[in-house]
């Protein structure tokens, strides 16, 4: 135990237990998904591969998401975002880690965290889909590329409905490198990184702006299904 923990205790993010921020007790609660299921229909897909009848062009090719956002790991989400409790973020990164081997990726992606808008991330301090991918990306020796911008200003997709979250994000990003800073795309796979993964609206939007500039495939990879 460090000086920190001293000072400031760490409390289970359900039961309010003292010790760790998601206890034993907990941690069994956790609703895993059984199987890997399609970006699009959410029905059982091997190795969580889009559907061919489900995958679009310029769309999504794969999902990787092991929870349900329910219980513990749905506190512990919301105490990264809203209580800035943001060391977190390693539970749910080895959430993930453990429980890749289900899922049919391509092993030489590279991983990109769903940017927030600059005005967000100021506010908040941090974007958990920065610290989760470059968390990620350490443990398994993954390149990590923060490719993308949140070009313009939207509203939290919690609020809206499932169509207009996809007019919410239409638009909403950009490539972020520049001359200065070159980055070829050109068939590469994109592993795009973010905390909950609910219609998809926001990451196939990434994906689309990916795939135009020449990546070969864009998988999502999410700790919770929203």
């Amino acid at each position: 135990m460090n000086l920190l923990d001293l000072i400031f205790p760490k409390r289970c993010v359900s039961c309010r237990k003292f010790g760790s921020y998601l206890c034993d007790s907990c941690f069994s609660k956790v609703e895993f998904v059984d199987k890997p299921v399609c970006p699009y229909c959410e029905r059982q897909a091997v190795g969580g591969k889009a559907h061919p009848g489900c995958a679009k062009r310029f769309g999504l090719d794969g999902l990787i998401v092991v929870c349900r956002y329910r219980g513990p790991v749905r506190n512990a989400i919301i105490k990264i975002k809203y209580k800035w409790i943001y060391d977190i973020e390693k539970i749910l990164a080895t959430i993930i880690s453990q429980n890749l081997w289900k899922f049919d990726f391509p092993t030489d992606s590279v991983l990109v965290p769903v940017p927030l808008h600059t005005k967000r991330k100021r506010w908040r301090g941090f974007n958990q889909a920065e610290l989760l991918g470059k968390d990620l990306s350490k443990r398994f020796k993954h390149p990590y590329a923060d490719l993308l911008l949140r070009s313009r200003y939207t509203r939290p997709q919690v609020e809206l409905k499932k169509d207009e979250r996809k007019k919410n994000v239409r638009g909403a990003f950009s490539l972020r490198f520049t001359q200065s800073k070159p980055f070829s795309l050109q068939g590469k796979n994109i592993l795009l990184v973010d905390d909950v993964y609910t219609t998809g609206a926001t990451m196939s939007e990434c994906a689309n702006v990916l795939k135009r500039a020449g990546a070969s495939s864009v998988w999502a990879m999410a700790v919770a299904l929203g």
